[in-house]
């Protein structure tokens, strides 16, 4: 009896560690980034990530990963945005899974919420639309697995306005 539930055990183990994903979110091939913005509008700072002033590069890998019905490897992933400023969360946002193949991507700036939270911490005028109140700003991605082990390294980028 003991055998067999220690054949169970190992079973188990084996069975919840293969499945296991590891990566890494970099922005401008860094995990710790400080951005340097133009001023304090968000729209500007969402146009320097347009013009790739800063890519932004989702990387992973998988192990024993069962292939979908179209024979290829496909892991959702839930993507998280924290902003804090001077240390407080001032915004957070959480997206539906979203399913990737392994391998290294580039990732638009509108696949995390940070220029929507970033320039709606204040109300604005139409004059001062998309004004980023001063401050010390940080800015956490996150990318978690959905139904598998494993972690994604996020990324910290830096702002001060």
């Amino acid at each position: 009896m003991k055998k067999i539930s220690l054949l169970l055990f190992f079973f188990i183990q084996f069975s919840v560690f293969a499945q296991l994903v590891q990566g890494e979110i970099k922005v401008k091939e860094q995990s710790k980034i400080e951005i340097q913005a133009r001023n304090n509008l968000a729209v500007n700072l969402y146009a320097d990530f347009r013009e790739n002033k800063y890519p932004i590069q989702f990387s992973f890998t998988g192990n024993a990963i069962p292939l979908n019905s179209d024979k290829k490897i496909v892991v959702q992933f839930v993507l998280t945005t924290t902003v804090k400023k001077d240390g407080k969360v001032v915004g957070t946002t959480k997206r539906n899974p979203i399913p990737f193949f392994p391998g290294d991507m580039l990732m638009p700036v509108e696949t995390f919420d940070f220029i929507s939270i970033l320039s709606n911490i204040q109300s604005n005028t139409d004059v001062t639309v998309s004004e980023i109140p001063k401050g010390n700003y940080e800015i956490i991605l996150e990318a978690k697995p959905v139904n598998m082990k494993g972690e994604i390294t996020a990324a910290r980028l830096f702002l001060k306005i």
